[in-house]
């Protein structure tokens, strides 16, 4: 469900359609410079009509600054949110239409998500029947941000290998968090977001120039006797071959995390390809590098670690088998790449960025030495922003950077760049053009996994605001 801003007496402003509201800000402007000119003939009529006129003409000034103030609210509407923000602290910008003058200043954002803003219009500024109105108004849907706040409903109906009675992956309406895991062994499930907000319909949204997104977790303790794990990732996804009710993972292959392998998404292609994750990996699976064997993974030192994924192997047959179940390989694998043995999912320029490199300090990996249960300890805020290429390079491909900030201070603010501390994971990228294509709107949430090991997972405060 959508959730509207809150109105602000006397004008509140809804940025729900840019184009409509384009045109009727100009039409608007036109309207008004009728109104000045009028009011200015009728200030000629007053001279040439006495004091008694004067005073029965004195009206006419009022109206065009109170809809030439109004006219000033309704640009605000037009208005992209990064340009609201750039005019916070400044005197605002002012528009001479001859017989009338707007100025509109944005005084700054409230706790609801809200720009301030105050337009004044001002009818014949120069002369001796100077008029002016000032109108205060808020643009309620500006910041284009989902948050659990407010669309935490639009969460629900998670996608799961098991009984949704089990509340594999759940949302706490009450607490505003979402749980995944439930200390529910062999189960995996994803949580999309799935409403109307801002530019995006049943959860699939436009991606434009990219992302900013900022959330909390924690790991909880588990039962005594049992292992914590598989972890979890926050997947981003394309929406040309995806929908909310798509899910990787596969019972037994916890190491896929919900996020690889085939789910039970009947063309057994899980979640498809281009895709992206920040993985929050809290087991190491120590067996083979084959995809086709449970255990698939050659993890490193084995402590707790966060890194980058996208998709994987493409062997030559494009099949792989588990537990006699067949899927594409393509989909299954986020393995890391082990640096001078292999380079899963590098293929061909453009069509596959290879896997995070297992080995810390690579930029798309990260672990903590002395710490191997560093994510699995404490609250961690998490900040994450995605730049996305609007022009093809030289070679035709499109560019992409991840940034990841983990354990970050004071990173919650999405509507700004974040630029106070390293990031802790970091990528750039290409995709052809018609990978690119596929994301122009895409679909974003949680994917976890459980084996043997079990866990719960509460995350909380999150945030994520598209760039225009």
């Amino acid at each position: 469900m959508s959730h509207p801003g809150r109105s602000r007496f006397p004008q509140h402003v809804r940025r729900s359609n840019t184009a409509w509201a384009a045109r009727r800000g100009a039409a608007l402007f036109c309207v008004i410079a009728a109104i000045v000119l009028l009011s200015v003939l009728a200030a000629a009529l007053a001279v040439f009509s006495g004091s008694s006129s004067q005073s029965q003409t004195s009206q006419p000034p009022s109206v065009a600054a109170y809809y030439l103030a109004l006219s000033g609210l309704n640009h605000a509407a037009t208005l992209s949110a990064n340009e609201l923000e750039a005019l916070i602290d400044t005197s605002g910008l002012t528009w001479d239409l001859g017989g009338g003058r707007v100025t509109l200043e944005v005084l700054g954002r409230d706790a609801g998500d809200a720009f301030a803003v105050a337009a004044t219009g001002v009818s014949h500024p120069d002369g001796p029947r100077r008029s002016a109105c000032r109108l205060p108004g808020s643009v309620s849907d500006a910041p284009s941000t989902i948050s659990f706040e407010h669309d935490l409903e639009d969460f629900d109906l998670p996608v799961t290998s098991g009984d949704l009675a089990a509340n594999i992956v759940s949302v706490d309406a009450d607490n505003r968090v979402a749980v995944f895991g439930n200390n529910t062994q062999y189960a995996y499930g994803c949580l999309w977001y799935r409403g109307d907000r801002t530019w995006c319909e049943s959860g699939k949204c436009l991606f434009g120039k990219g992302l900013r997104a900022f959330f909390r977790f924690a790991f909880d303790p588990v039962p005594a006797g049992l292992a914590c794990g598989e972890g979890f990732t926050f997947a981003v996804i394309n929406a040309a071959e995806n929908d909310a009710s798509r899910s990787g993972g596969m019972v037994g292959m916890s190491e896929l995390m919900g996020y690889a392998g085939p789910g039970s998404t009947p063309d057994r292609k899980g979640l498809v390809p281009p895709k992206f994750a920040v993985e929050f990996d809290v087991y190491a699976n120590r067996g083979v590098d084959n995809p086709n064997f449970p255990d698939s993974r050659a993890d490193g030192s084995g402590g707790d670690h966060a890194a980058l994924v996208f998709w994987g192997l493409d062997d030559a047959s494009g099949l792989c088998t588990s537990g006699g179940q067949a899927y594409a390989c393509v989909q299954d694998d986020n393995r890391h790449s082990r640096q001078g043995v292999e380079d899963v999912g590098c293929m061909a320029t453009g069509d596959m960025p290879r896997n995070s490199q297992n080995q810390a300090g690579a930029g798309d990996y990260h672990e903590q030495g002395g710490r191997p249960d560093w994510l699995r300890s404490g609250a961690h805020a998490v900040r994450l922003e995605v730049d996305r290429g609007a022009l093809p390079g030289i070679l035709g491909d499109f560019t992409y950077s991840i940034r990841v900030w983990i354990d970050c201070d004071g990173c919650d603010d999405v509507m700004s760049a974040y630029a106070a501390q390293t990031p802790t994971l970091s990528r750039t990228f290409s995709l052809s053009p018609v990978q690119h294509a596929k994301l122009e709107r895409v679909l974003f949430g949680w994917t976890q996994a459980t084996g043997e090991a079990v866990q719960r997972v509460r995350v909380s405060d999150f945030r994520l605001y598209f760039l225009e």
